[in-house]
């Protein structure tokens, strides 16, 4: 098992290379710990190149420097949290006050991940509302005469002037879609090289399925056979308790192994399917 570092910084760094941001720099010691103000710099660079988040942060929040008190940073955090789960269709596990605080990096840096995969959709879902709000607006006293029918509408906006397709800045669904296979297949690879380093199974070897069934019925029939009394532990027993405790801590890291594994097919199925 170890106690080796998890990277968890590199995904963040791959998964915002296609935007080709100005700044700030992703660096791993930023990324190792994210501090409000990267965050909050990061979203505006994101603002800046693509217009992404602006419609759904106040005047006040696009203003980095005047969100100077923790209620403040929690409610902008909360905002991006919100919207970006709602873009992408499922709940961030984050906790907005934990990411002040920077106590949950790797989480931090799996929000990250989102709020690079969820721009195209933002900027998508932004279009769409300001087509809403102007045809809301012009229905009713859209005029009826012959001259002005024929006249182009006026409009205020880029994304009503401009076919959805042509609007700058925007991000192709080519490079959404090649942002999340890359995110997963990383995933993917990680889990894989996780079990194969002490799985009973060799996942990067052939195998044969029959062998290895066989060998796993030997050695339940010679469990099942062996008939050798069973003497009581010559350990001490604070050696035991200990024995017994990691035991229970590989029962543990299994059932989380198991949990990830159902995590990482749902991803696989979605991408497959997408």
């Amino acid at each position: 098992m170890g106690d080796a570092e998890v990277d968890f910084w590199t995904p963040t760094i791959e998964a915002f290379k296609p935007l080709q941001l100005n700044g700030p720099d992703l660096t791993p010691k930023l990324l190792k710990r994210p501090p409000f103000r990267f965050i909050a710099d990061i979203v505006t660079s994101i603002n800046a190149r693509f217009a992404a988040y602006d419609h759904v942060l106040s005047p006040a929040q696009l203003d980095v420097t005047r969100i100077d008190s923790k209620e403040k940073k929690v409610e902008y955090l909360t905002t991006l949290v919100k919207y970006v789960g709602f873009l992408l269709g499922r709940k961030i596990d984050v906790n907005v006050k934990k990411i002040v605080s920077g106590s949950e990096p790797e989480k931090t840096n799996a929000f990250l991940q989102c709020l690079a995969l969820a721009v195209g959709y933002a900027q998508q879902d932004k279009a769409r509302r300001a087509k809403n709000s102007s045809t809301e607006v012009q229905e009713p006293s859209r005029p009826t005469t012959a001259t002005t029918a024929t006249a182009p509408e006026a409009s205020n906006t880029v994304t009503d002037s401009l076919p959805q397709h042509n609007m700058p800045r925007r991000i192709s669904n080519y490079v959404e879609k090649a942002q999340k296979k890359e995110l997963v297949m990383r995933e993917a690879t990680q889990f894989f090289n996780k079990v194969s380093g002490y799985g009973y199974l060799k996942l990067d070897q052939e195998q044969s399925m029959r062998e290895v069934g066989q060998s796993i019925v030997e050695m339940y029939n010679e469990l099942k056979n062996n008939t050798t009394a069973t003497q009581p532990s010559s350990l001490p027993l604070e050696a035991l308790e200990t024995a017994i405790n990691r035991q229970i801590e590989v029962v543990r890291q299994v059932s989380l192994l198991q949990e990830e594994n159902d995590t990482l097919l749902e991803k696989l199925e979605v991408l497959l399917s997408s």
